[in-house]
């Protein structure tokens, strides 16, 4: 396969090449740049860390950053980068380029609060496959069309920037949800801790212990129990002193909690 190059002056970068071959285009590098796994499967190294990559993966990267891909004869990527140019001044480059400067700025929020996994395809499999369809629109646009095509170009990016933009919100809120889970998870275990030892609780000092609000201490232990924390905690001491009367185990008569305070709760997004 040859190399595919396309530029809009000051604006966009398209590439399409071997691995191999890219390391000779260090111009793109100042750039925000978005990379797609077109074929191939492999490793590749960024900032120290190593990642694999697949088919289909997406590889987002701040101006400076230069992974390094293991030699792959048959893995091909395709690039768009996003010019810098103007990138201090941006009400500057939005009177130069309105459309292209909203599209830039999309581009540089979605590189610079990564939450998708470097590398790897999206989870959304109907999104993976308009950004295939979308990529080969725009191969077809620069190969096949006359300069006319700069539009359709541009608005298959466009659209490629909204649909990555979208899965990294998502993927945002997973991690949000896994935090918040892990989070209940500490605070209902310091707070069993502490009552099985007789202590009593003071709920501004488990704030500042946790370094977070009463409405998000409130939310967690009422997502994972069904009830706000203070009501957790009147209830299970209620419970503690019914199981040390009845000479059982206190899991035996919590039905709100799985041994060891941890279930699967159902998360308010």
């Amino acid at each position: 396969m040859s190399v595919i190059q396309f530029n809009a002056h000051k604006k966009y970068h398209v590439l399409q090449s071997k691995t191999r071959v890219w390391e000779t285009h260090n111009e793109l590098t100042p750039h925000y740049r978005i990379i797609f796994i077109r074929s191939g499967e492999g490793q590749f190294s960024l900032d120290g860390k190593l990642y694999a990559y697949h088919a289909q993966g997406v590889i987002l990267l701040r101006p400076g950053q230069h992974p390094i891909f293991q030699e792959d004869n048959s893995a091909e990527i395709f690039i768009i980068a996003f010019d810098t140019w103007l990138s201090d001044d941006f009400l500057q480059k939005k009177e130069f380029s309105p459309d292209f400067a909203d599209i830039y700025k999309q581009a540089e929020h979605l590189c610079d609060g990564v939450r998708l996994t470097q590398g790897q395809p999206l989870q959304n499999e109907r999104d993976a496959q308009t950004i295939t369809y979308l990529i080969n629109q725009i191969l077809f646009e620069i190969t096949q069309q006359p300069t006319s095509h700069n539009k359709l170009i541009r608005g298959s990016i466009d659209l490629i920037v909204t649909i990555l933009a979208r899965n990294n919100f998502e993927s945002k809120k997973v991690e949000e949800v896994t935090s918040r889970q892990q989070l209940a998870g500490a605070i209902i275990d310091y707070l069993r801790q502490e009552l099985h030892q007789n202590k009593n609780i003071r709920v501004p000092e488990l704030l500042m212990r946790f370094n977070i609000s009463e409405d998000l201490a409130n939310l967690c232990v009422l997502n994972q129990t069904g009830m706000s924390l203070r009501n957790f905690i009147f209830k299970y001491k209620a419970d503690l002193f019914k199981s040390r009367m009845l000479k059982v185990d206190i899991s035996e008569i919590t039905s709100y909690l799985h041994s060891g305070g941890q279930q699967t709760p159902h998360l308010s997004i």
